[in-house]
């Protein structure tokens, strides 16, 4: 496979189709408890009984992101329950890989496109208004699906590290009681 060197640049609704109409918010202690994850604008809040989404998205924080430097993008699959603080994208088929759909709007800078005081917020008029560079299809899949196996990579390392830490600072305790 050689890679192409014809990247052009798309508008994100060129590109993409947006879900927000099935989001459907609930308070946790209206929550029926269950085996689907339940996104905010952060990611994973709880896990739920049943379902707004079903396939394969991009979520993109609207409002009440913990990391603007960073904002918050994930490529989810599956069954999902996804609230009102969390944008959902759907890259057009023929035109674009949603892991590499997540990964180009994760490197967008979106804090500059916020609006809002105190609690910025991405409108959904905003976010499909972003320009992406993108290349043809098939080196989509491949640089979308090394950088998700990296990301998976990371985070299993992430948790092996919390794991031996936490062993280290219960050792250490056991040693000086």
């Amino acid at each position: 496979f050689i890679y192409s060197i014809s990247w052009e640049q798309r508008k994100v609704r060129e590109i993409a189709d947006r879900y927000d109409n099935l989001r459907i918010p609930v308070t946790a202690n209206l929550r029926i408890s269950g085996a689907t994850p339940y996104y905010g604008a952060n990611g994973i809040q709880d896990y739920v009984d049943g379902y707004t989404h079903e396939g394969e998205f991009i979520l993109v924080a609207e409002d009440g992101a913990n990391d603007l430097k960073n904002y918050p993008v994930s490529y989810v699959k599956g069954r999902i329950w996804v609230n009102n603080h969390a944008h959902v994208l759907q890259g057009k088929n023929d035109t674009i890989d949603n892991k590499f759909l997540a990964l180009v709007i994760s490197q967008s800078d979106i804090e500059s496109l916020l609006v809002g005081g105190g609690r910025a917020k991405l409108n959904a008029e905003v976010l499909m208004e972003i320009d992406l560079l993108i290349s043809e299809k098939k080196e989509q899949v491949l640089i979308g699906n090394y950088f998700f196996s990296l990301d998976n990579l990371i985070t299993l390392h992430q948790r092996k590290l919390e794991k031996l830490q936490n062993i280290k600072k219960s050792m250490l305790n056991k040693m000086f009681i």
